[in-house]
């Protein structure tokens, strides 16, 4: 009789799955890492046969770093591990707290990951690190062979950087670097996302033209935190990455930033782009009534506008919308009804996709109503990636 053990590893995969399906909403990836470890851990204590498959395949595939001490203490690790054991493989590294300068200043708090760390870190799973998600203290630069080892990981497609939330409170701040950020684009030739949310500069020859930037990686989803960014660098990027954007996600949280900045973004991609991401409509307002021929798919995250004063506006009217994605939050509870058929003048609707949804999750009966007269499909994601929807309806190969 065949017992469990006796599994081909691509069952055990599906039961794995299954194990570590939680009706909590993961709104980020780093937030289930924690429980996928500790449930392959326990389970790695069955036999040696799921230790070594659980090892390679899920104990380390999602590793985030925020202290140098603990930096150097993993790689001494693994670099002490038989090269005749399987190698973990990792996915997505997050390396928080990263001082990229080789004399980083003291600082209570922890010690700060250097960039010769950084690059160990890179090395030991450089054929396998899809995600690099990397948060600087204080500023952005990274040296010359530190961005060539970046540029050496095989399989990267997804950069993420951000500042770390630990500043250093040193004030003697080194001079931003105008080529560095233009390097690392340069050397990454596999990326198809990138997020920014802190300042990068894109050095210029000329008014309107950039340096290198026709060179730059088939990038197709830009995130970027407008607050953090100068409109200048936005647009630059926008003109730059035309030709292969697919998705552009424009995230302010709530804070109060002059939409009409980015005017000139969407007047840029407004031919060409299939997939659009706001935190809130706030950021539409200077381009509620322009025409996006290729718009397939909208996402906001924080919406107090009704959906039907929202939707019969051109932006949406005259666009080939496919699927909408709003916040769970934002649809539930007692609403006043809807004063419009929400999707009358949106003939290819499909789906109705409701972001970072618990396991009991119903919107208001509205809605459900509404894609019920339609032939609607209402979709439940307990994240909120719009990147993910976008492969779903299958605008963004993977």
């Amino acid at each position: 009789m065949s017992k469990i053990l006796d599994l081909p590893e691509e069952l055990f995969e599906v039961i794995f799955t299954l194990l570590i399906t939680t009706p909590t909403r993961w709104a980020h990836a780093l937030h289930r890492a924690s429980f996928v470890a500790c449930t392959a851990a326990r389970l790695r204590l069955v036999c040696r046969q799921w230790a070594d498959w659980l090892y390679q395949h899920h104990l380390y595939r999602t590793l985030t770093f925020d202290s140098a001490s603990r930096s150097l203490a993993f790689i001494e690790s693994l670099r002490g591990r038989s090269r005749l054991l399987p190698r973990a493989k990792c996915q997505y590294l997050e390396v928080d707290f990263l001082w990229p300068s080789q004399n980083p200043p003291r600082s209570g708090q922890r010690d700060m990951i250097t960039s010769d760390i950084l690059e160990s870190l890179v090395g030991l799973f450089s054929d396998t690190i899809l995600t690099l998600d990397l948060k600087f203290v204080d500023f952005f630069t990274l040296p010359t062979r530190t961005i060539e080892a970046i540029g050496r990981m095989e399989s990267l497609d997804s950069l993420q950087l951000d500042l770390s939330r630990w500043p250093s409170g040193d004030l003697g701040l080194p001079p931003p670097d105008p080529i560095c950020f233009n390097s690392l684009l340069l050397e990454a030739q596999g990326l198809k996302s990138l997020h920014l949310a802190l300042p990068v500069f894109l050095p210029t020859l000329e008014p309107g033209r950039m340096v290198g930037t026709s060179q730059y990686p088939a990038i197709t989803h830009l995130d970027v935190e407008v607050t953090c960014l100068s409109p200048d660098v936005i647009l630059g990027l926008s003109i730059a990455l035309k030709p292969s954007l697919k998705l552009l996600s424009i995230n302010d949280f709530g804070r109060s930033t002059d939409a009409r900045l980015l005017l000139p973004v969407y007047e840029t991609l407004r031919g060409t782009i299939e997939g659009l991401s706001v935190t809130s409509t706030s950021s539409l307002t200077p381009i509620l009534d322009l025409t996006f021929p290729k718009l397939r798919v909208f996402a906001v995250h924080d919406s107090r506008d009704s959906l039907s004063d929202l939707l019969i506006r051109h932006l949406f009217s005259h666009a080939p919308i496919e699927a909408i994605a709003i916040s769970s939050d934002s649809a539930e509870g007692s609403k006043p009804p809807f004063a419009l058929d929400p999707f009358a003048n949106l003939p290819q609707l499909q789906k109705l996709v409701f972001m970072n949804t618990p396991c009991d999750y119903s919107p208001a009966p509205m809605y459900l109503n509404a894609c019920q007269v339609h032939h609607v499909r209402c979709i439940y994601l307990d994240h909120n990636d719009v990147s993910l929807i976008m492969v779903r309806q299958s605008f963004i190969s993977v």
